[in-house]
């Protein structure tokens, strides 16, 4: 299911940029060109299926936190920490390494990277849906 998400994403962010030059291409010509509501039509439609797979995927993680072992490089945060996400769509400035947690059996990974104004905050990738490391975080947790 969050497959399918991902590729709607993939196919909204396609469309857009197709309509944006389609609609630049009018421009340039001087041609009557509805590329435009395609362009609006797909950023909105963006917002809301990307919210939807970020809760999808943090549910996810957030059974296999609650089933599974945890290996931690680090090992500084509790099953209950890591069960606490928080979607958040804000801007994110992160320092310092990665920290890996791995969910056995599955090998799955999760990467948290410290924000850089709030250093309690910890983003969150989870490796199973990432595209090219180009992936957003889906959230953070807080390190209490």
């Amino acid at each position: 299911m969050i497959y399918i998400f991902k590729l709607m994403i993939m196919l909204l962010i396609i469309t857009f940029a197709i309509s944006a030059v389609i609609e630049m291409y009018s421009k340039i010509f001087k041609k009557e060109s509805k590329a435009f509501y395609v362009m609006v039509l797909s950023m909105i439609l963006l917002l809301p299926v990307t919210s939807l797979s970020n809760c999808l995927v943090r549910n996810e993680i957030i059974k296999h936190l609650k089933t599974e072992k945890i290996i931690q490089g680090n090992p500084a945060f509790s099953k209950e920490e890591l069960s606490d996400i928080h979607i958040s769509d804000e801007k994110k400035m992160t320092i310092g390494p990665d920290i890996n947690i791995v969910l056995l059996p599955r090998h799955d990974t999760l990467y948290l990277n410290r924000d850089f104004r709030d250093r309690n905050k910890f983003w969150i990738h989870y490796k199973k849906y990432e595209i090219l490391k180009l992936t957003a975080s889906i959230g953070y947790i807080i390190k209490k």
